[in-house]
């Protein structure tokens, strides 16, 4: 079972405080009013929090499968193509590494490269790539299609994947693509990584002659920061409910 997260014991211990200073309330209404403490507004909603603490508590390192296609936008025509300095999609950001030319997006339906319909990213001399995502979060490569650049270059290639931890780790994953060659140009296949190749903020390709599509991601699900948010809102309130409960009515046989 994982630890739970600072944030959800954070949250535990704001509801926790809430809850005693309710009970120390109500027990010094009871001895000194006649009409004592009506807790039911700040039970709710100490139980409200609660539950959302024990829901960050399961989603806390809970992921989701991402596949970004590469079809944009903005939009690559089939049978054009460019270098590109930038690329976004999903919130994944893809960049080339600092000091190469860039990276190419292909439309797709060009004779002699690589053709699934749909567009994809490739790199020649010069060219590179690296990607991470947009919150910076870290995230674990499950699979990727991979091809050689054109019906000219079509052996097989080493592509070369640097990954990089939070904490300064570096990993290294290489895969080598099929060689698979119809007679006009290279034909993707799919690949997985290393199992070990995972929790990264950051990964490079800084070799060439590849063409690449159908990256699929393992990401955090959102919503998780959200939660944490509205349980310490909820906290809040509860102690603001705690505080605020007693009510004086009038006294009707005074």
């Amino acid at each position: 079972m994982p630890e739970p997260s600072i944030g959800t014991l954070l949250t535990l211990g704001a509801v926790l405080a809430a809850l005693s200073l309710s009970e120390r309330k109500r027990n010094n209404s009871d001895a000194t009013s006649k009409y004592p403490v009506r807790p039911s507004r700040s039970i709710l909603i100490v139980i409200s929090a609660l539950l959302l603490s024990l829901r960050l508590a399961s989603a806390q390192g809970t992921f989701q499968s991402l596949t970004i296609t590469f079809d944009g936008p903005p939009v690559v025509a089939p049978g054009t193509g460019r270098i590109v300095q930038s690329y976004g999609e999903s919130g994944v950001w893809f960049a080339p590494i600092p000091g190469t030319d860039g990276f190419a997006r292909n439309g797709g339906g060009i004779l002699g490269f690589p053709d699934n319909g749909t567009a994809y990213l490739q790199a020649t001399l010069g060219d590179s790539l690296r990607f991470g995502l947009l919150d910076g979060s870290s995230f674990t490569p499950v699979s990727v299609d991979l091809a050689e650049y054109s019906d000219v270059v079509h052996d097989p290639v080493t592509v070369h994947f640097v990954g990089y931890r939070p904490d300064g780790t570096i990993l290294t994953d290489d895969i080598t693509t099929a060689g698979v060659f119809n007679g006009v140009a290279p034909v993707f296949q799919t690949f997985s990584f290393s199992p070990e190749f995972s929790g990264l903020v950051r990964v490079e390709i800084p070799t060439i002659a590849w063409s690449l599509d159908n990256l699929v991601l393992s990401v955090p699900e959102p919503g998780s920061s959200s939660l944490l948010v509205l349980g310490a809102t909820l906290a809040a309130l509860a102690t603001q409910g705690a505080r605020g409960t007693t009510q004086i009515l009038p006294a009707s046989d005074a």
